[in-house]
């Protein structure tokens, strides 16, 4: 039995350590797919040398891809979207690579290698600059028909391109899900067998056009708040800035201005719990656990037939800036949203900027997400430049920059602080006590008006506490705690208006255990002290019931039977006179009364007495001590 007992232990023990060990590698195994690179499966097609790499209705080859193209980030692979390949970004955002494969650039010429194209055209695009060594093209979609051009590079194959995370996804696109298409172009020639004419030799080479395409979709899992969920406010209107000013104008739109009469389309926020405003009318918006306060905007016009008009277009803005928001002048194509946060410091943070906001992230009478947004302090504005064609025969245009503008804040509807203890981190509730100190947390709400009180406990010659406040004084996120005491925070919303009150106590004592033990106030445990009870160590309080003195009974009257007379016969027949008996009244002469009870009401008085003196000197010599720590640690006190 005990060679069999030995045995199973040794098996439980190598069972024990197994699992430990496959936990720590399935930990680590999660840990790295966190952030992965995953490889995009692309679709080659060899085409004509001068075919312009027009893909049209041209099948994929069976050639191989010259290089890799990955996504990278914290993501999976998820289901099919519409036969697009489909990754869920589940923590910020991601980035596309693209890699050559090693030896490519080095290639004999009897296999096919790559030479420089002089020209600029790719697909029906054409580039700024000639392809060279290679092209590279990214297309964006939100419906996987109509695309956008966001990255045009050329010569990538060069000695200075470079290729690593070209482009990154954006919060709008993951939102409200994107397609994507990466074209890679490039031209390719190989020798074949020379010829000869003659006594002349002929090198000869064959050449193609080759276009690796990568498509593929992204998108964000989140708390999704419906577009059409209430209470909703619209924000913003339009504004005629004038023309080339940085959008800093502000001109009247009336009759003969060409935004007159209709809309772009609107602004609204919706996901929040109840709506406020500032001294100026801002919007604040408060939000509780699990609100999800979310910006959309909905295009009611087709950009390229405004209010019905196809002399009327949205403008690809080529010299765009914002004064406002001090943005050089860059091409702000076809409108570019523009969104800086404010932080609770007062920090203005670099603007969030969306060129070609209207033609690459917004479809036709769609809701549109814009973005999620936690509390802080917000300006929006849609800067846009509209294209209208007049004179004579239509054949002159005339150019307005009109933008939508507006701001609003975010505010958590809470009121409250969270402490926790400096050395183990655990929560502490109110009331509540301990040796370690302790730290605020505001729990993200950064706009609480905290204020904290400290007082000390003072014990009296009498045994009884009183209440020395210490400091009283705006509290911070952040804040730790470590002197003994008793510390009060008041906590106020302003923009509800609602307040919390909590207290908290440091250190050992006897007493500021008994008050966070108990949850009495300092009057409380002092009447508590003076009806005789016992505060113990561990801060128990014993309360002790005064002893009644038991009442005695009278003693019982009892009645004494007459004695007859004793009469002694005379010797003779002389008669003899007799005397009545004589009973003394100091005499109890009753046999039969129970005996008297002992009355013990002053030995109890006098062990309440021993017990209330031993009391007061062991409160006088804790005095001492606590008096003595307190001034102890006045010296590190602010």
């Amino acid at each position: 039995m005990n060679v069999i007992s030995r045995n199973l232990k040794k098996i439980s023990v190598t069972a024990i350590a197994f699992v430990m060990l496959l936990s720590c590698m399935l930990a680590s195994m999660v840990a790295y797919a966190s952030n992965t690179s995953l490889p995009v499966t692309a679709n080659v097609y060899d085409l004509d040398k001068d075919s312009h790499y027009v893909i049209a209705e041209n099948s994929p080859s069976k050639s191989a891809a010259i290089g890799t193209l990955s996504i990278n980030g914290d993501m999976r692979t998820s289901d099919e979207v519409n036969s697009f390949p489909a990754y869920e970004v589940r923590n910020g955002n991601a980035s596309f690579t693209y890699k050559i494969s090693s030896g490519v650039l080095n290639r004999a010429e009897e296999e096919w290698h790559i030479i420089d194209d002089k020209t600029k055209k790719v697909n029906g695009l054409t580039l700024d600059k000639d392809i060279l060594s290679g092209a590279l093209i990214l297309q964006t979609s939100f419906d996987g028909v109509t695309w956008t051009e966001d990255v045009l590079m050329s010569d990538i194959f060069g000695g200075e391109a470079n290729t690593d995370d070209f482009y990154t996804t954006k919060d709008v696109q993951l939102q409200n899900g994107c397609y994507y298409r990466i074209i890679i172009a490039y031209k390719m020639e190989r020798r074949l067998e020379d010829s000869k004419v003659l006594f002349v030799t002929t090198k000869n080479y064959e050449y193609k056009q080759v276009a690796e395409v990568y498509e593929l979709y992204t998108f964000c899992e989140t708390a999704e708040t419906s577009p059409d969920a209430i209470p909703m406010k619209k924000l913003g209107s339009k504004i005629n800035t004038g023309k080339d000013n940085g959008y800093s104008g502000n001109e009247p739109i009336d009759k003969d201005d060409p935004h007159y009469g209709w809309d772009i389309g609107y602004f609204y926020v919706n996901g929040y719990t109840r709506e406020t405003a500032t001294a100026d009318q801002t919007p604040v918006f408060l939000k509780n656990v699990g609100d999800k306060v979310t910006l959309w905007f909905h295009l009611s016009e087709d950009i390229n037939k405004l209010h019905g008009n196809e002399l009327l277009t949205i403008s690809e803005d080529t010299n765009g800036y914002d004064q406002t928001f001090e943005i050089n002048q860059t091409n702000f194509e076809h409108g570019t949203l523009i969104i800086q946060y404010t932080n609770a410091q007062g920090e203005a943070q670099e603007p969030i900027i969306y060129t070609d906001y209207l033609a690459a992230n917004v479809r036709t009478g769609a809701n549109t997400k814009v973005q999620l947004f936690e509390e802080g302090d917000y300006v929006v504005s849609l800067d846009y430049e509209i294209k209208s064609m007049g004179g004579a025969f239509n054949q002159f245009a005339s150019y307005t920059n009109y933008k939508i503008m507006f701001e609003f804040s975010i505010r958590n509807g809470n009121c409250m602080v969270y402490p926790f203890d400096s050395l183990t981190g655990a929560e502490l509730a109110d009331k509540a006590i301990t040796e370690n100190g302790f730290k605020l947390d505001m729990a993200k709400s950064k706009y609480l008006t905290i204020d904290v009180q400290r007082s000390v406990l003072v014990v009296g010659t009498d045994g009884y506490l009183t209440e020395d406040i210490r400091f009283n004084r705006p509290a911070k996120d952040g804040e730790t705690y470590t002197s003994e005491g008793i510390y009060t925070f008041k906590v106020t919303n302003l923009y509800t208006g609602e307040t919390t009150t909590k207290t908290i106590y440091i250190g050992a004592d006897s007493y500021l255990r008994a008050l966070s033990a108990t949850g009495m106030s300092i009057a409380e445990l002092n009447a508590e002290i003076e009806k005789g009870a016992i505060v113990h160590e561990d801060g128990t309080l014993e309360v002790i019931a005064p002893v009644e003195p038991e009442p005695t009974e009278p003693p019982a009257e009892t009645e004494t039977e007459p004695t007859p007379p004793v009469t002694e016969e005379p010797a003779d027949d002389t008669p003899v006179e007799t005397e009545e008996p004589t009973v003394d009244a100091s005499t109890d002469i009753d046999v039969d009364e129970e005996p008297q009870k002992i009355n013990i009401t002053p030995f109890v008085i006098g062990a309440i007495a021993v017990v209330i003196i031993a009391s007061v000197f062991v409160a006088i010599k804790r005095k001492k001590a606590y008096q003595a720590r307190l001034n102890e640690e006045e010296v590190h006190e602010e």
